[in-house]
Protein backbone atom coordinates (compact mmCIF):
# COMPACT_ATOMS: atom_id res chain seq x y z
CA UNK A 1 0.00 0.00 0.00
CA UNK A 2 1.04 3.53 -1.08
CA UNK A 3 1.38 5.75 2.03
CA UNK A 4 0.49 8.45 -0.03
CA UNK A 5 -3.21 6.91 -0.04
CA UNK A 6 -3.14 6.95 4.12
CA UNK A 7 -2.27 11.15 3.41
CA UNK A 8 -5.42 11.57 1.79
CA UNK A 9 -8.71 12.62 3.02
CA UNK A 10 -10.57 9.35 3.85
CA UNK A 11 -13.02 7.44 5.91
CA UNK A 12 -11.77 5.37 9.21
CA UNK A 13 -13.48 2.77 11.14
CA UNK A 14 -12.49 0.19 13.40
CA UNK A 15 -13.42 -3.59 12.85
CA UNK A 16 -15.26 -4.52 15.80
CA UNK A 17 -18.08 -2.54 17.24
CA UNK A 18 -21.77 -2.37 18.09
CA UNK A 19 -23.47 0.69 15.32
CA UNK A 20 -21.39 2.38 12.81
CA UNK A 21 -18.51 4.48 13.81
CA UNK A 22 -17.22 5.88 10.70
CA UNK A 23 -14.68 8.88 11.06
CA UNK A 24 -13.85 11.88 8.60
CA UNK A 25 -10.04 11.99 8.55
CA UNK A 26 -8.16 15.09 6.51
CA UNK A 27 -5.07 15.42 9.13
CA UNK A 28 -3.49 12.21 7.55
CA UNK A 29 -3.95 9.96 10.54
CA UNK A 30 -2.97 6.36 9.94
CA UNK A 31 -4.90 3.65 10.65
CA UNK A 32 -3.78 0.74 12.81
CA UNK A 33 -4.50 -3.34 13.36
CA UNK A 34 -8.12 -4.01 12.94
CA UNK A 35 -8.78 -0.64 11.17
CA UNK A 36 -10.04 -0.06 7.90
CA UNK A 37 -10.28 2.99 5.36
CA UNK A 38 -11.63 4.33 2.43
CA UNK A 39 -10.84 7.00 0.04
CA UNK A 40 -12.03 8.57 -2.68
CA UNK A 41 -15.02 11.20 -3.53
CA UNK A 42 -18.00 12.35 -1.79
CA UNK A 43 -17.06 10.97 1.02
CA UNK A 44 -18.68 12.94 3.95
CA UNK A 45 -21.97 12.13 2.38
CA UNK A 46 -20.62 8.62 2.58
CA UNK A 47 -19.91 9.56 5.81
CA UNK A 48 -23.50 10.13 6.71
CA UNK A 49 -24.67 7.34 4.93
CA UNK A 50 -22.79 5.17 6.53
CA UNK A 51 -23.61 6.51 9.93
CA UNK A 52 -26.77 6.16 9.66
CA UNK A 53 -29.84 4.43 11.06
CA UNK A 54 -30.52 2.64 7.61
CA UNK A 55 -26.72 1.40 6.93
CA UNK A 56 -26.94 -0.39 10.74
CA UNK A 57 -30.33 -1.67 10.02
CA UNK A 58 -28.61 -3.42 6.95
CA UNK A 59 -25.81 -4.28 8.27
CA UNK A 60 -26.99 -6.07 11.18
CA UNK A 61 -28.54 -8.12 8.25
CA UNK A 62 -25.93 -8.80 6.48
CA UNK A 63 -22.46 -8.13 8.96
CA UNK A 64 -20.83 -10.80 10.70
CA UNK A 65 -21.29 -11.06 14.15
CA UNK A 66 -18.97 -11.45 17.06
CA UNK A 67 -21.85 -13.65 19.12
CA UNK A 68 -20.99 -10.18 21.51
CA UNK A 69 -23.54 -7.83 20.81
CA UNK A 70 -21.13 -6.37 18.24
CA UNK A 71 -20.32 -6.91 14.67
CA UNK A 72 -17.38 -7.32 12.50
CA UNK A 73 -17.71 -4.43 9.84
CA UNK A 74 -15.32 -5.76 7.66
CA UNK A 75 -14.45 -3.71 4.52
CA UNK A 76 -15.65 -6.30 1.85
CA UNK A 77 -19.24 -6.25 3.89
CA UNK A 78 -19.36 -2.55 3.56
CA UNK A 79 -18.60 -2.59 0.05
CA UNK A 80 -22.14 -4.26 -0.62
CA UNK A 81 -24.37 -1.51 1.24
CA UNK A 82 -26.41 0.04 -1.45
CA UNK A 83 -25.60 3.71 -1.79
CA UNK A 84 -27.98 5.82 -3.67
CA UNK A 85 -27.31 8.28 -5.71
CA UNK A 86 -28.38 11.95 -4.40
CA UNK A 87 -29.47 14.79 -6.24
CA UNK A 88 -27.36 17.87 -6.16
CA UNK A 89 -29.73 19.64 -3.34
CA UNK A 90 -29.77 15.88 -1.18
CA UNK A 91 -26.24 15.69 -1.28
CA UNK A 92 -25.69 19.29 -0.53
CA UNK A 93 -27.95 19.20 2.67
CA UNK A 94 -26.36 16.25 3.94
CA UNK A 95 -22.93 17.40 3.51
CA UNK A 96 -24.04 20.88 4.76
CA UNK A 97 -25.27 18.86 8.09
CA UNK A 98 -22.09 16.37 8.19
CA UNK A 99 -20.01 19.39 8.54
CA UNK A 100 -21.76 21.18 11.70
CA UNK A 101 -21.22 17.79 13.08
CA UNK A 102 -17.83 17.97 12.32
CA UNK A 103 -16.98 21.56 13.11
CA UNK A 104 -18.96 21.16 16.43
CA UNK A 105 -16.56 18.15 17.18
CA UNK A 106 -13.56 19.62 16.58
CA UNK A 107 -14.17 22.46 19.06
CA UNK A 108 -15.61 20.11 21.46
CA UNK A 109 -15.37 16.17 20.77
CA UNK A 110 -17.96 15.51 23.66
CA UNK A 111 -20.51 17.93 21.79
CA UNK A 112 -24.25 16.56 21.49
CA UNK A 113 -24.70 16.40 17.69
CA UNK A 114 -27.56 13.89 18.35
CA UNK A 115 -30.44 16.43 16.40
CA UNK A 116 -28.08 16.59 13.05
CA UNK A 117 -27.66 12.99 13.39
CA UNK A 118 -31.28 12.49 13.38
CA UNK A 119 -31.69 15.14 10.73
CA UNK A 120 -29.48 13.42 8.74
CA UNK A 121 -31.20 9.99 9.22
CA UNK A 122 -34.34 11.47 8.08
CA UNK A 123 -32.79 12.61 5.00
CA UNK A 124 -31.07 9.26 4.46
CA UNK A 125 -35.08 7.60 4.62
CA UNK A 126 -36.21 10.28 1.90
CA UNK A 127 -33.21 9.46 0.02
CA UNK A 128 -34.36 5.48 0.12
CA UNK A 129 -37.44 6.62 -0.45
CA UNK A 130 -38.72 4.44 2.58
CA UNK A 131 -42.41 3.88 3.98
CA UNK A 132 -43.06 4.93 7.41
CA UNK A 133 -43.90 0.96 8.18
CA UNK A 134 -39.96 0.39 7.04
CA UNK A 135 -38.81 3.46 9.03
CA UNK A 136 -40.54 2.11 12.60
CA UNK A 137 -38.34 -1.08 11.41
CA UNK A 138 -35.24 0.29 11.28
CA UNK A 139 -35.83 2.76 14.19
CA UNK A 140 -37.17 -0.47 16.17
CA UNK A 141 -33.57 -3.11 15.34
CA UNK A 142 -31.32 -0.33 15.91
CA UNK A 143 -29.77 0.58 19.32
Amino acid sequence: MRISRLEKEKLIWGEISDKPKFAYDNQQYFAEATTFFMTGENLKFLLAILNSKVSEWYFNLIGTTTGMGTNRWKKYKIELLPIKQPSEDQEKEIVSLVNKILESKKNNPQTDTSEHENQIDQLVYKLYDLTDKEIAIIEGNVK
